[in-house]
């Protein structure tokens, strides 16, 4: 009776630092798939998510310095404040947790943005382009009233865009400098080094005979 070995057996074929070569990645195709790429790209979704978080804090404080600072009540900056440092504080730690150790790519995650800095500008200059439309429409009449709403409508205006750079812009960078980022810090870990190549140790193609890498 013969039994059914669904994944190769042995050592790997090729070492880790052959895979991590930046011109084999070069002369790869980017969307072919491979582990490397699939832990660099899960690894660089989560941080992306907490890099907004990081950048998102400070413009929470700002919202909140801003408002008050219209409004003459200091109620919108001690809520704010607080809770952009919170957010800032979280942000980072789980930044360095996420970065720091293996992802797991059993979760399938989905990401809707721009996967690179250029597409996140664009994006934010698109949205950009069509507020300042909007408030155009409502910027004289507001200027005639001398009261502050002209102050108020550029300053919100302005920190929309200060959001829309920290949800958008910041996380699309990340996510474009994923696979570049997570081939240093693995080659600058020892922690991170050595559990990547315990998993090339172990891992098989569940589906063919993919290789490992390239990154």
């Amino acid at each position: 009776m013969t039994h059914h070995i669904p994944f190769p057996a042995g050592a790997p074929a090729h070492s880790l630092d052959h895979w991590l070569s930046p011109e084999l990645a070069r002369v790869s195709p980017p969307n072919a798939p491979s582990r490397l790429r699939q832990l660099a790209d899960t690894q660089g979704t989560l941080a992306a998510g907490w890099s907004s978080a990081i950048a998102g804090g400070p413009v929470l404080a700002l919202a909140g310095a801003f408002f008050s600072a219209m409004s003459g009540n200091p109620a919108a900056v001690l809520v704010l404040a607080p809770l952009g440092a919170v957010l800032m504080l979280l942000g980072i730690s789980s930044w360095k947790r996420v970065r720091a150790r293996l992802p797991n790519t059993s979760r399938i995650l989905i990401s809707r943005g721009p996967g690179s800095a250029r597409g996140g500008i664009t994006m934010v200059s698109v949205l950009a382009v069509a507020l300042g439309g909007i408030l155009s429409l409502y910027l004289p009449s507001a200027l005639a009233k001398d009261d502050g709403t002209a102050a108020t409508l550029v300053g919100s205006f302005v920190l929309l865009l200060a959001l829309l750079v920290a949800c958008i812009v910041v996380p699309s960078a990340v996510m474009g400098r994923s696979r570049q980022s997570f081939r240093q810090r693995v080659q600058a870990n020892p922690e991170l080094r050595s559990a990547v190549e315990q998993d090339l140790a172990v891992w098989r193609d569940p589906h063919g005979n993919a290789g490992y890498g390239p990154l």
